[in-house]
């Protein structure tokens, strides 16, 4: 017997099967992204909102004290940025609050988790740079239907090599039910 999606065709046919074979066209597929200077107040502006109360995230004194040139990111600052830029417009925003024009139609993205190996602090001052790859795709089949898990390498890192941060962060993606499509 076969498996079959929630729109009846088998899996790895219709949307999720030609996405996962454009996926998969891409893995290996590198791309770099000038994320800039990350200062003081972008880190404190972040460690409040996750509630981080160590001084070194808002005091150069405390972080120095510390043995950190300047202010300190909390670790997940680096991975937890999904966009550096100022980001999209409330009004150019789909229902699920990312920025229109990132979905594929007729296909739910989610994340799936992320393995993070922190290397170096983040400390202000930094000139960031973001390196992409492609790193794997799955197509499975559960109890739920068929999934898509897409994993993509990120290595943080300056604009000289010194790496600060690695991630491997997975999604799953999902057909939508046909009556959302």
């Amino acid at each position: 017997m076969t498996a079959r999606d929630p729109a009846g065709t088998d899996v790895g046919g219709g949307l999720l099967r030609r996405y996962c074979d454009a996926m998969r066209a891409r893995v290996g597929e590198r791309a770099d992204s000038a994320i800039g200077v990350v200062d003081a107040r972008m880190i404190a502006r972040y460690a409040r909102a996750i509630g981080a109360t160590d001084p070194i995230h808002y005091d150069a004194d405390a972080a120095r004290a510390a043995g950190f040139a300047d202010v300190v990111a909390p670790p997940n600052m680096i991975t937890a940025v999904v966009d550096w830029g100022a980001g999209a417009p409330e009004s150019e925003l789909g229902p699920d609050g990312t920025a229109a024009g990132t979905a594929v139609p007729g296909l739910r993205i989610m994340g799936a988790g992320d393995d993070v190996r922190v290397l170096r602090p983040l400390v202000a001052g930094t000139d960031l740079v973001e390196e992409r790859v492609v790193a794997e795709v799955t197509l499975r089949h559960g109890r739920s239907g068929p999934s898509a898990f897409v994993t993509f390498a990120h290595t943080f890192r300056t604009p000289a090599g010194e790496v600060l941060t690695e991630n491997r962060r997975t999604i799953v993606v999902r057909p939508l039910p046909e009556d959302r499509r």
